[in-house]
């Protein structure tokens, strides 16, 4: 019996270089995600260094703590503590950010580090490197089946993730009704919560019930029962060697009347 190995990654990633950096150099993005970071910076102050890559150019590009940016320009901070790396692929960036948390920040940028990771592994493998549930991987996955617009009103307080995850097991008509049904309601300031996606969910099983109905064979004709007693009385006078003309005549019945007594037959002649 043969048996699959997943692959194990070691990724060799240089040593990183921590400093303190000025806000007035960096640009946060957290657009559609939901900060409840300030009472606990107040409290405890920054906890994890933020992960900034450097490019060539020497600009900074933050990969992972836009909310404690963001959060930190909220409190009056003038800079942040960051660890800064350089020349790292799209591929180990993906796999250290997936290591990062035990439970990602943002859903949508997690869902995105997986796809860069499923060039070159299964979600088995992906799993087996970053100690994320295989679960929770394929849900993450799900989620960029939609588009990036509606992607970014993930945690929002249009869209909530376990909203979203339903969204996108929907296919075809449905899923677009649902995506145009969430633009709408983002672009009104309005929720798109579990009930507004309900309705989408039973017109669904409603088109689907009509499908399988419409596949299904005709129902079989049922036989009369007079039919089948006719056949069952036939048999039986064949197995007792009995003239059926003759039990007719015994039930008060003709052969040419068959049904009417044999004296309301003669009286109608």
């Amino acid at each position: 019996m043969t048996t699959n190995t997943v692959p194990l990654l070691t990724v060799s990633l240089p040593v990183a270089e921590t400093q303190m950096i000025a806000l007035s150099e960096l640009q946060e993005n957290t657009r559609g995600a939901t900060n409840f970071l300030k009472h606990a910076l107040r409290c405890s102050g920054q906890l994890d260094a933020i992960l900034i890559e450097v490019l060539p150019s020497g600009e900074y590009v933050i990969r992972d703590g836009n909310r404690r940016v963001e959060t930190a320009r909220a409190l009056g901070w003038t800079e942040i503590r960051a660890d800064l790396y350089s020349g790292l692929s799209e591929g180990d960036w993906a796999l250290l950010l997936s290591s990062v948390h035990n439970r990602s920040e943002n859903p949508v940028e997690e869902a995105r580090n997986y796809r860069v990771l499923l060039r070159s592994l299964t979600p088995e493998g992906i799993a087996a490197n970053t100690g994320h549930p295989l679960s929770r991987i394929k849900a993450r996955l799900e989620l960029l089946k939609l588009p990036d617009d509606v992607l970014e009103l993930v945690g929002s307080d249009t869209l909530a993730l376990s909203v979203a995850e339903r969204a996108s097991k929907l296919k075809g008509p449905f899923l677009g009704r649902a995506v145009n049904e969430i633009r709408i309601a983002a672009g009104n300031g309005k929720r798109y919560g579990a009930k507004d996606l309900k309705e989408v969910t039973v017109a669904r099983s409603g088109a689907l019930g009509a499908l399988l109905m419409a596949a299904a064979p005709p129902p079989v004709s049922l036989i009369p029962p007079a039919e089948v007693l006719a056949l069952e009385v036939r048999e039986l006078c064949a197995r007792r060697n009995v003239d059926i003309a003759e039990l007719l005549t015994e039930l008060g019945l003709t052969p040419a009347g068959a049904g009417l007594p044999a004296r309301q037959h003669a009286r109608m002649n």
